[in-house]
């Protein structure tokens, strides 16, 4: 599809969607494409449309020249697309069960206030299996119930608006810190928030899969997975011999997701080397 959004004025905007997604700072999501079926293509070619994305826009327009307002045009017209998310890690930051194989039904029929799903956000209420690896959403427009766009060459073009709004996926913070040399004794770390001047030492030791030995502490908030954070995190040492021991911990990326299934939560990983 083509990513540019330029036409003439003899062309009318008959239907515009957004797609929202509060991970993101601008809450737009832009990473995606919408493929029209087979039969929507012919529709498409036959009504002489225009398809065109714009950011996190979806535009449908129609031809003003074209013989659209005869009678033969009239009633209901079912356009039918695919939306296919091109983020590869769209799965982690959407507040959505974590399995791949999965498709939203998103549909204009009994929409309300322009929503294109039940909800405020389109969650697992809406998602049914795919047989096709990754995750997709099927969307049907349903237009023309007036004649408001074909069949009528008295009426002005009111274009319709739509919306999807995704949520992004709620976590806790899991740092684990980490030794490569013989000398692991950790009991004097403590970890400073310094945007509440609050000291953590609540960590917990385990061994992970690949036999890494490591000490975990998980920030005692859940957080909403967001491009950016406000949280501002250092690893100290109390040593009355090197009390300049300050390490930033970095936010952790939302490829480090992982499921705990026995604690029914999703932590976002940091490995963090001590010496």
């Amino acid at each position: 599809m083509i990513n540019r959004f330029e036409y003439t004025n003899n062309f009318s905007v008959i239907l515009e969607l957004t797609v929202l997604h509060n991970y993101f700072e601008s809450n737009k999501l832009g990473t995606f494409d919408l493929i029209p079926t087979t039969e929507t293509n012919d529709l498409i070619r036959n009504y002489n449309l225009l398809v065109r994305k714009k950011e996190n826009k979806f535009f449908i327009l129609k031809n003003n020249e074209s013989n659209l307002g005869s009678p033969i045009f009239k009633g209901n017209v079912i356009l039918n697309f695919v939306m296919k998310f091109k983020d590869s890690l769209f799965l982690n930051i959407t507040d959505i069960p974590f399995q791949y194989k999965q498709k939203f039904i998103l549909t204009s029929i009994n929409a309300e206030a322009g929503k294109l799903h039940q909800g405020y956000y389109a969650g697992a209420s809406i998602i049914q299996p795919y047989d096709e690896n990754g995750i997709v959403a099927e969307i049907n427009f349903k237009i023309n119930e007036d004649n408001e766009f074909f069949g009528n060459d008295d009426k002005k073009t009111i274009p319709l608006k739509y919306f999807v709004r995704f949520n992004s996926r709620t976590v806790m913070f899991r740092y684990n810190f980490y030794f490569t040399k013989k000398d692991n004794n950790f009991q004097d770390f403590f970890i400073l928030d310094e945007n509440t001047n609050i000291s953590y030492k609540d960590f917990s030791k385990r061994t992970l899969e690949n036999e890494m030995e490591v000490f975990s502490f998980i920030l005692p908030k859940e957080v909403k997975m967001n491009e950016k954070y406000s949280n501002r995190l250092y690893l100290k040492k109390e040593d009355e011999f090197n009390k300049s021991y300050s390490k930033y911990l970095s936010h952790p990326e939302p490829s480090n997701l992982k499921f705990d299934s026995t604690l029914n939560v999703y932590f976002l990983e940091v490995f963090v080397k001590v010496d």
